[in-house]
């Protein structure tokens, strides 16, 4: 089964079809014409990501975060958007980045501009697969960092 990209309609590259590794392990869908990413605990292989998402997902079940105008892919629930700010080696926080999460599923949508902050795009991001590539490890390694959900 397809989904589509929550902001352009596009068909999103499953991690199964994916050629990049991350991808993969960390079970996320993603758009070629926005660079959007979707990630989903169920999907994802490796055993810290499952659970960084699930403990994502559970403040958008609590709290709920602000509504916005985009449907879960996978389960068509309005999405909420909460603030995520994850704590560097050095103990200093990262700018916060907004999140946009389903209070239905454990499912996630980030924008490559969200993204973008914490990895800035090399020569201006003109390539959007080598872009998307180079947000993905970026995104496995804020997985490792702690956070905490505004």
């Amino acid at each position: 089964m397809g989904y589509a990209c929550p902001r352009d309609g596009s068909a999103l590259v499953s991690p199964e079809d994916s050629d990049r590794s991350t991808f993969s392990r960390l079970g996320v869908h993603h758009c070629d014409a926005c660079s959007g990413m979707l990630l989903s605990a169920d999907a994802a292989l490796s055993a810290i990501s499952q659970d960084r998402l699930h403990q994502m997902h559970e403040s958008f079940e609590q709290d709920g975060g602000a509504e916005v105008d985009l449907d879960c892919p996978l389960c068509d629930s309005h999405m909420r958007a909460r603030e995520i700010v994850f704590t560097r080696l050095d103990g200093t926080e990262m700018d916060p980045i907004e999140l946009d999460g389903c209070p239905t599923c454990a499912s996630f949508w980030f924008d490559v501009g969200e993204l973008q902050r914490v990895s800035p795009p090399e020569n201006g991001g003109s390539n959007g697969g080598t872009e998307a590539k180079a947000l993905a490890i970026a995104l496995e390694f804020l997985f490792h960092l702690p956070f905490a959900i505004l």
